[in-house]
């Protein structure tokens, strides 16, 4: 369960708000507000937009990009985290600091739940902080406020928002998995209507592969029957031209005959007559 919450202006680590449980006992405060000036110093280590989660033990403390800070740092902080009556310091092993810069804000929230799923409720509890927090106040208020100047005003919402995920975090958990199954539907539909397009596209492919070869052949059968028409053509032509010839042969024969008869042979009839 989340047991403390803040937030902070990046710029200069200046708290503006906070509020804390009664859950909650020891220095988790001024861990946090510790944190959260390093975090100012070294802004690489949570850039604008970033979700990161500050994990610390009662045997050991670690951060993956900043594993030295908390091993100086946190192992000198006893921060006692208690979700129950009967539990005390040592049965508390380890608490997470989860943080997110937005616009300008460090959110952060302090919880034990060990199962990154059960974070993830902490971390939309930050995302609902940062809704709230931009909803109420202009960037020019959060730029000139000092430290905890909004406290008073903005405290009721920490508190009436962390109850609403404590208490509904079980609800909140299940209404993930709805939307996560949603979602994974409507992949596996996504993934059908693709499945189905591609199928389409392949057997498109597969027809227009079809439609070029027989275009492929039909040129290819088109220049075939081009060159044979060609050749058909010279043959008829030449039948043409042998058929013509033997016409004007016979013909000029055929005068010729009637001409010897009419004429002699050496034509010396026709002479003779022309000569009377």
């Amino acid at each position: 369960m989340i047991v403390y919450a803040v937030v902070c202006r990046s710029s200069d680590a200046a708290i503006l708000s906070e509020y804390s449980t009664d859950d909650l006992t020891g220095n988790a405060p001024q861990c946090t507000a510790a944190i959260l000036e390093h975090l100012r110093d070294h802004p690489n280590i949570l850039k604008e937009g970033d979700l990161k989660t500050f994990r610390n033990t009662n045997r050991s403390s670690s951060y993956a990009e900043e594993e030295d800070f908390l091993s100086q740092f946190l192992q000198a902080c006893t921060v006692a985290v208690t979700t129950a009556e009967e539990m005390d310091l040592a049965a508390v092993e380890e608490h997470f600091f989860h943080l997110w810069h937005q616009e300008g804000i460090f959110y952060c929230c302090l919880g034990d739940d060990k199962l990154a799923r059960e974070q993830k409720v902490n971390f939309a509890f930050l995302q609902a902080l940062s809704e709230d927090f931009g909803k109420r106040y202009s960037k020019r208020r959060i730029n000139n406020a000092n430290s905890y100047a909004l406290d008073k005003d903005f405290k009721p919402v920490l508190r009436s928002t962390m109850h609403h995920y404590n208490v509904h975090r079980n609800d909140i958990l299940r209404q993930e998995n709805v939307q996560i199954d949603h979602l994974l539907t409507q992949v596996e539909d996504l993934k059908g209507v693709l499945g189905r397009n591609l199928n389409i596209l392949l057997e498109r492919d597969q027809l227009i592969d079809n439609l070029m070869n027989k275009a492929t052949r039909a040129r290819q059968d088109s220049m075939i029957f081009k060159k044979k028409s060609m050749k058909v053509r010279k043959h008829v032509q030449m039948k043409a031209y042998k058929m013509w010839f033997l016409i004007c042969i016979s013909v000029f024969l055929f005068l010729y005959l009637i001409m010897i008869s009419a004429c002699g042979f050496g034509f010396q009839y026709c002479r003779s007559q022309g000569g009377d």
